[in-house]
């Protein structure tokens, strides 16, 4: 965080409150993950770009570069909408969610369900650092994430670590042939069934407790659509890596 800002207001008619935080990041990217550490179930999602939601007590909002955070209370119901979304008015909007989201498949995602972890994936401290959605194939709830390591040998560590605590505590199945470059399905009482699998740099998972062919389905999906957009440039990126001065980063790097 760069900065944050906080005023208190009450309303022109009636005895409501809001006490208005905003938070400046460096970028859109940073701000959304800001932003969506606070999303849980059952939240009420607002129509406001680039995304907003409620919940009892409060009202958040990432706008740009901003994460907004407007707690308080109003006898009308829409005082605080319309509060947050005068603040949005103000704000420069990002062009889109972080682009590593593109790599997920679109039909089965579930809408808002995009977010950022800096301290876990599926309550593991080895995913942390990942992006994460949920998926709804045939009724059933199946959660993913995408880690983008340092390189790819920190890709392959992260992967064996997951590997290992099924390892520990489940028990493994059989691989599934040409996904990623490397992968390992697996299943256990507490932890659920999950397939991983890297490619490059980037470690995939999904994990639940539905069967294992729609966690194969989320995974074949997701290995195509990464290929198909990101072969090119990775092999662009490794042509640059040898001229650290020129910026020429890919744009799924940003």
């Amino acid at each position: 965080m760069l900065d944050g800002t906080i005023g208190n207001y009450t309303a022109t008619t009636g005895d409501g409150f809001a006490t208005v935080e905003i938070y400046r990041f460096p970028d859109f990217v940073k701000a959304f993950g800001a932003y969506s550490t606070r999303k849980m179930d059952n939240v009420k999602f607002l129509d406001i770009a680039n995304e907003a939601f409620a919940t009892k007590h409060a009202i958040h909002l990432w706008r740009g570069p901003f994460y907004v955070r407007i707690i308080g209370g109003a006898s009308t119901p829409d005082a605080l909408n319309k509060l947050v979304a005068l603040v949005a008015e103000r704000m420069p909007a990002a062009p889109a969610k972080p682009a590593v989201f593109n790599f997920f498949p679109t039909d089965t995602r579930i809408v808002n369900s995009e977010r950022f972890s800096a301290e876990s994936g599926f309550g593991e401290g080895i995913l942390a650092n990942s992006f994460q959605a949920s998926f709804n194939i045939g009724g059933e709830k199946i959660d993913g994430l995408i880690i983008p390591a340092a390189n790819k040998q920190a890709a392959a560590t992260i992967l064996t670590a997951y590997r290992n605590l099924y390892v520990r505590n489940g028990k493994l199945l059989d691989p599934i042939d040409n996904l990623g470059e490397d992968n390992f399905t697996a299943e256990d009482k507490y932890l659920g069934r999950a397939i991983a699998f890297r490619i490059d740099r980037f470690v995939i998972a999904f994990n639940g407790y539905s069967d294992r062919p729609k966690l194969v389905q989320l995974a074949a999906a997701t290995d195509n659509k990464i290929l198909g957009s990101i072969r090119k440039q990775l092999v662009t990126a490794e042509k640059n890596s040898e001229s650290p001065d020129r910026e020429t980063r890919p744009a799924w790097q940003h």
